[in-house]
């Protein structure tokens, strides 16, 4: 047996329900209309370009596949990465702005002493990722011996992106 509810307080539930499920429609017919639209709304085209690069800056680590062939220590401060990258993201990536990333934060940078240590043809010194592309080749970075959980990032102009981390790590020296 259903417990006994007054009119009134059926009629306000009603009204009450009817007023989100309009009001759920109405923003959704006026983000159609926007996306749609833009340029109808001033300022929604900017705002629509910054959230599309936003997406994207989120979804780089999906986009790009990094595999680490090997990573050796040549000395207690140089790192001589060997990895293939593919870029399926919209964004050109620099080689420059590859960084190695530990556990505790520190930022290792490019080595541009790369060139010294590896043929210029297998080098990826001073090299761009197209959209779609896909490189091979070797990367040296200094990095401190001591450094543990290294980890692949982009650097943006807006934040670090983490990528791919380095599974293992072997030393020449």
């Amino acid at each position: 047996m259903r417990a006994y509810m007054p009119r009134r307080i059926k009629r306000q539930r009603k009204i009450i329900t009817q007023l989100i499920i309009g009001l759920v429609m109405a923003c959704v017919i006026f983000l159609i209309i926007i996306f749609r639209y833009p340029h109808i709304i001033p300022g929604a085209t900017d705002f629509l370009d910054q959230m599309k690069i936003r997406w994207d800056l989120a979804t780089l680590p999906l986009a790009v596949k990094i595999n680490v062939k090997s990573a050796e220590f040549w000395n207690p401060d140089l790192l001589i990465v060997d990895v293939d990258i593919e870029n399926n993201s919209r964004f050109v990536i620099l080689c420059k702005d590859l960084r190695l990333v530990d556990r505790q934060g520190h930022i290792f940078l490019p080595s541009s002493t790369s060139v010294y240590y590896v043929t210029r043809d297998q080098s990826l010194w001073m090299r761009e990722i197209n959209p779609g592309q896909k490189i091979k080749g070797k990367y040296a970075f200094t990095v401190t011996d001591s450094a543990f959980g290294l980890m692949f990032a982009v650097d943006t102009e807006m934040r670090l992106i983490r990528l791919q981390s380095i599974k293992e790590i072997s030393r020449l020296y």
